[in-house]
């Protein structure tokens, strides 16, 4: 009697502290996602130079995109950088992206913004 009363505590508890695996590989995925991203922004949020002098020379000609581009590229890096710092920071709480586009690298045509994902 006194061993089926343990061992039905014990299937009890062992079910009780069962965590299904996608649960537990999701986070975990969710959170390396994170760093690596913030990694990857970190160190090459210089990019977004290029990127914006190409893209307000399309737009425009190459002496008002080349200028006007290094000055929103600029100002893009440092966003960039300080998302990529944020993303590293606080990698154990797994959130969508600050910045958009999520690398530099991806749809490299569209222009950065910032700030989409709490709104």
């Amino acid at each position: 009697m006194c061993n089926a009363k343990s061992f039905f505590l014990a299937a009890v508890l062992a079910m009780a502290a069962y965590t299904p695996a996608s649960q537990a590989d999701g986070y975990f995925s969710q959170v390396g996602d994170k760093f690596t991203r913030g990694f990857a922004n970190l160190f090459t949020g210089i990019g977004e130079v290029p990127k914006n002098i190409a893209g307000a020379s399309k737009k425009t000609n190459p002496v008002v995109g080349g200028t006007g581009g290094l000055i929103m590229g600029t100002l893009d890096t440092l966003g960039r950088t300080a998302s990529g710092v944020f993303d590293i920071i606080t990698s154990p709480i797994p959130t969508k992206s600050l910045v958009e586009p999520a690398y530099v690298w991806e749809n490299f045509d569209q222009n950065t913004s910032y700030g989409d994902a709490y709104l």
